[in-house]
C-alpha cells in the first residue's frame, strides 16, 4: 500500500506541474488557456519516464568512451537537443483551445520543456542552476 501512496504523490506532482503550464495566452501575454495535468497524465509520465530511460541507454552505450563534440555539442547535449526538434509543432490558438480540453497529450512545447525541467542529466549537461527556467523547484519524478 505504501508503493501505492508514493506513486500517486508523484502522479499527483506532475499532474499539477503540468495544470500550471500555459498553452494559449490571451491578447496582452496574460494566461488564457493552461494545459490539464489530469487529462495529459499518463502521457506526461511515459514522456518524462521515456527521455530518462532513453537518455539511460545512450549513456551506457557510450560508457566510458570519449566523444569529441559536435558543432560544440556534447552527446548529452545532442541528445536533448533531438528530443526538442522532434515536438516543434506549429498551431492555431484556436487549434490549442480545443486541444486542451480533448487532447491527452500536451502540447510539444510542454512536452518538452515539461520533461526537461524535471530532468537532473538535462541540466547537468547545460549546466543549469537552481533558479533558472529549465530547472524545475519541485522536480516532478514518477519513475
Amino acid at each position: 500500500m505504501d508503493d501505492a501512496k508514493e506513486f500517486e504523490k508523484r502522479a499527483d506532482c506532475t499532474a499539477n506541474e503540468y495544470s500550471s503550464f500555459v498553452s494559449v495566452k490571451d491578447d496582452k501575454g496574460a494566461a488564457d488557456v493552461k494545459l490539464n495535468g489530469k487529462l495529459t497524465l499518463g502521457e506526461n509520465t511515459a514522456d518524462n519516464g521515456g527521455l530518462k530511460l532513453a537518455y539511460t541507454a545512450l549513456t551506457s552505450m557510450i560508457g566510458d568512451t570519449p566523444v569529441k563534440p559536435i558543432d560544440g555539442y556534447t552527446p548529452s547535449q545532442r541528445y536533448f537537443l533531438a528530443y526538442g526538434q522532434i515536438w516543434c509543432q506549429n498551431v492555431t490558438d484556436q487549434e490549442a483551445r480545443k486541444r486542451v480540453l480533448t487532447d491527452p497529450h500536451s502540447p510539444g512545447r510542454w512536452r518538452v520543456n515539461g520533461a526537461v525541467e524535471n530532468s537532473a542529466a538535462f541540466q547537468q549537461a547545460f549546466g543549469c542552476k537552481a533558479g533558472q527556467p529549465m530547472v524545475s523547484e519541485n522536480a516532478c519524478r514518477v519513475w
